[in-house]
């Protein structure tokens, strides 16, 4: 059985002379950036990624949102996103199986 966690961002000291450290005031403070596994409320973002990456490459996109939304339903701690205020911005989602090769039917 394998022992999956997803990681929790933590905040970095800021070194002296950056805006925002000790002694220097900031005027605004945007959301904080982070990875966190993605969620099903996640899956608009995943899908608009992965269908301009799929439509500038190839002309359409193999996967649908309810594909994307049911996946991460079931296997959240195999994904990790990059969110920049708030936003998702980058993704990895891995997979497993017990083959040599992944086939499109073992995609499905």
């Amino acid at each position: 059985l394998l022992n999956i966690h997803c990681l929790k961002p933590s905040p970095l000291p800021l070194p002296s002379g950056i805006p925002g450290s000790p002694g220097r005031q900031r005027r605004h403070m945007l959301p904080a950036n982070e990875f966190r596994c993605l969620t099903p409320e996640d899956a608009a973002g995943v899908f608009e990624i992965e269908r301009e990456a799929f439509i500038s490459v190839s002309g359409n996109c193999p996967l649908n949102l309810d594909e994307v939304r049911h996946f991460l339903t079931l296997c959240p701690e195999l994904s990790l996103g990059w969110f920049v205020e708030g936003r998702l911005v980058a993704f990895i989602i891995g997979s497993l199986w017990d083959e040599e090769r992944l086939t499109q039917v073992r995609m499905g």
